[in-house]
């Protein structure tokens, strides 16, 4: 499996920073140094976790049973295919009572 850099953290920070308050991933976390796996979260009210993996061709993301949910060369790509999944932003909406 390919690792993160700390160029990847640094830039996972940055870009997670830089969404709304109310975006639907909230947050992230890593273990180690060089992470072979980073989780992503989405909502506060219920903080699913997703793996975000590091591939040969950029990044991949998988839901809670591996099932792949996204990938993208980069991480601003794999951001704007994230926000472009259908229904995504309604079901954050009801998560949050909105």
């Amino acid at each position: 499996m390919n690792r993160f850099s700390q160029q990847d953290l640094d830039e996972i920070d940055q870009l997670w920073r830089s969404v709304p308050a109310d975006h639907v991933w909230t947050g992230w976390s890593a273990s180690g140094a060089e992470p072979e796996e980073i989780w992503l979260y989405r909502t506060r009210a219920h903080w699913r976790k997703f793996p975000l993996r590091k591939t040969d061709n950029g990044f991949a993301l998988f839901d809670e049973r591996g099932r792949p949910v996204a990938d993208a060369e980069t991480l601003s790509d794999l951001l704007r295919a994230v926000e472009s999944i259908p229904g995504l932003a309604d079901s954050a909406a009801q998560e949050n009572g909105d």
